[in-house]
């Protein structure tokens, strides 16, 4: 019974079950380092110059001379339509001139003649010559405009690639018939690809061209450096986001239309304190940490630069080798607590 005794009062020392027993919290102490705030979106592969071609006339496509995935030249035709009608007003037009030129010689005849009689003409004869000859020669000046009009027209008929690049689409066939609504092909230079990308309006302010930027197409394991080439000046109302591009610094072989991870360095800091997001608390306008300090736990209101991302940059409120607990709920202001584990 003594041994019992002796063995109550020996645990009722050393375990001192009357005093409160410090919290156990998982903490880390604070120290300044590089921070860089990272901007994570997915974007597609798109090509920077890419035109939709269309037909300026109505008429049925007599040939196509291209596939998706050619390469073509600027100024190469990719389909002929159906030009007859326009033709037949080519060979009218050149009729009418024609016929007018012979006209035209006809009056500076008259006029050559009259000029050449002198005094033996009478004025109004001379007058009248060169009225003619005006007339004449305005007459030939609108049928030549009228068959230069014509051809132009007649052009229209063969459709030509824009740019130099790769077919990417192809929306016509022989036989059909097409309108200036018909998207007849994209043609795209895939040499010169970006990103293109949509950043939500939350974080859209921080987004400028020049921005760096690591890209990863889906597939590949290595990330490729880029750089913001263009931020749009506005905000899409309908979906909340700001159109981007970030083009690759070095060029790269993909296909259009494959995605890709980017990562948008929006701001490096080179000496900075930050913290666990989970360690934060906000209530209302303000937000707080809780620290330990001399043994007791105490709240700490703070002011950080919000960014999605694990980690937050506190701005104001912390210091160098501040003990934060990353778990907040856990605890209470005033209560004893000790580090448990230190990250």
């Amino acid at each position: 019974m003594l041994a019992l005794v002796l063995g109550g009062s020996a645990y009722a020392l050393l375990q001192r079950p009357w005093e409160e027993k410090p919290a156990e919290v998982v903490v880390e102490r604070l120290e300044t380092g590089p921070v860089t705030q990272v901007l994570a979106v997915n974007g597609r592969i798109a090509a920077r110059n890419s035109v939709t071609v269309r037909s300026a006339v109505s008429a049925k496509a007599l040939t196509v001379a291209v596939e998706v995935g050619d390469s073509v030249t600027q100024g190469q035709i990719l389909a002929q339509l159906d030009a007859a009608v326009a033709e037949a007003q080519v060979k009218q037009a050149e009729a009418a001139l024609q016929a007018q030129l012979v006209s035209q010689r006809q009056a500076e005849a008259v006029s050559a003649r009259a000029d050449a009689l002198g005094e033996n003409a009478t004025r109004s004869t001379r007058e009248d010559a060169a009225l003619a000859l005006a007339g004449a020669i305005n007459q030939t000046t609108r049928l030549q405009g009228a068959l230069d009009e014509a051809n132009r027209q007649l052009e229209q008929y063969s459709i030509e690639s824009p740019i130099a690049g790769v077919v990417l689409s192809r929306g016509v066939d022989q036989g059909q018939l097409v309108d200036a609504q018909t998207e007849l092909f994209v043609v795209a230079d895939t040499s010169d690809l970006v990103v293109e990308t949509d950043v939500d309006e939350l974080y859209s302010s921080r987004i400028s061209t020049g921005l760096p930027a690591l890209l990863r197409p889906v597939g590949h394991t290595i990330a490729q450096p880029g750089t913001v080439v263009f931020a749009a000046p506005t905000v899409d109302a309908a979906t909340g986001g700001r159109a981007t591009k970030i083009a690759f610094d070095e060029p790269l072989a993909l296909p259009v239309g494959l995605t890709v991870n980017a990562n948008i360095i929006v701001n490096e800091v080179a000496d900075a304190i930050s913290v666990p997001r989970a360690a934060l608390v906000t209530e209302g306008a303000t937000s707080h940490v809780m620290v330990i300090e001399n043994g007791l736990v105490a709240a700490r209101t703070v002011e950080f630069s919000d960014w999605p991302a694990e980690r937050v940059i506190v701005t104001s409120g912390l210091a160098e080798g501040d003990v934060v607990i990353l778990d907040p709920q856990s605890v209470s202001p005033g209560i004893k607590a000790v580090a448990a584990k230190e990250r």
